[in-house]
């Protein structure tokens, strides 16, 4: 194990980039959902981003898990993402983000990510809102309720709570 350290914010990190690196799992594979595809393409487009990342041993495509919702669910609307990414290391001191990149790097102790990490490990998130820039036609998300089916359950919901 040979460890690195680093200094951000003034917060020291010790990281084995050569075990992250290195780590192969079911949980990092790369996905090919069309959020998933968007996020690696805008991520590949910042080489300051990707020689951040690469710093810490990531390869951008091995997510841990990528969040991502339309802010307006429109063709021209912005995606808002989320991509996590497991560093061997711990973050001596407490969790922190910063604004860089035309993004917002958060590195966390623990996420609520599916993993099979065992050791110490720590979070880097990526997160921003990012274009659509896939040359395919984007897919919308379906509103699955009608407008009167929504304030019907909410009624009920309020009447369960609610007592008059």
């Amino acid at each position: 194990m040979s460890l690195q350290s680093t200094e951000i914010n003034s917060v020291r990190i010790s990281f084995d980039k050569d075990k992250t690196k290195e780590y192969r799992t079911n949980y990092n594979n790369p996905c090919d959902c069309q959020d998933c595809r968007n996020y690696y393409k805008n991520i590949e487009s910042n080489g300051a981003l990707l020689e951040f990342l690469s710093d810490f041993g990531i390869d951008y495509k091995r997510t841990e898990e990528v969040f991502s919702w339309d802010l307006e669910n429109n063709s021209n609307s912005l995606i808002h993402s989320e991509g996590y990414y497991g560093v061997f290391g711990k973050i001596e001191g407490d969790e922190f983000s910063i604004e860089k990149f035309g993004t917002k790097i958060i590195f966390a102790k623990g996420a609520n990510v599916p993993s099979d990490r065992t050791g110490d490990y720590f979070w880097i998130c990526v997160e921003a809102d990012f274009p659509y820039i896939l040359d395919e036609e984007r897919e919308l998300q379906k509103n699955c309720f009608r407008q009167s089916e929504k304030s019907g359950f909410v009624e009920k919901v309020k009447a369960i709570f609610i007592k008059k």
